[in-house]
């Protein structure tokens, strides 16, 4: 019988650590970032890592290169692309809920408005959401493409003839 730890064709396994997560001023440096309310990292360093002002109330220099790091640090580079994209969704289906309970609010107000008025406003609203009076025609043409390559090299030995 074969050892089994001795066996090359079977991996060998090993205990892989978790990396640690940021630390409590990276998550307050990630979290200013995302807020977006500051103008810069720099500002947003500045603020979370407590940075003395100069004489002139200015952020010192030093702050962006210590700005610079820490958003090139992989895991708060990560962070700061994850959080957008969280904001991101965030937002979209907040659009989502609102466009939904607007277009509820109007199939709801269609049926049981009692003004005449009201009810026909209501579908109006209604057929625009969905492009029902809409003006633009669409046409569709299927050309082949050897007839569309024939017209573009026409075009361009005009436009040459053009020059000369």
């Amino acid at each position: 019988m074969k050892d089994d730890i001795t066996d090359p064709k079977k991996p060998t396994l090993e205990v892989v650590k978790k990396e640690p997560d940021l630390t409590i001023k990276q998550r307050q440096f990630v979290d200013e970032i995302i807020k977006g309310k500051l103008g810069s990292y720099k500002e947003a360093y500045a603020k979370v890592y407590d940075v003395t002002l100069t004489k002139a109330g200015k952020i010192p220099k030093w702050v962006e290169v210590e700005a610079s790091k820490a958003v090139s640090n992989p895991k708060i580079a990560l962070s700061i692309q994850k959080a957008i994209k969280r904001k991101e969704t965030s937002a979209v289906a907040s659009s989502l809920r609102t466009r939904n309970y607007v277009i509820e609010g109007l199939y709801k107000e269609s049926k049981e408005a009692e003004a005449d008025a009201s009810r026909v406003r209501a579908y109006e609203l209604l057929g625009k959401s969905i492009g029902l009076f809409s003006d633009v025609i669409e046409t569709k043409e299927n050309r082949p493409s050897e007839q569309i390559e024939e017209e573009i090299e026409e075009r361009i030995a005009q436009l040459l003839s053009k020059k000369d």
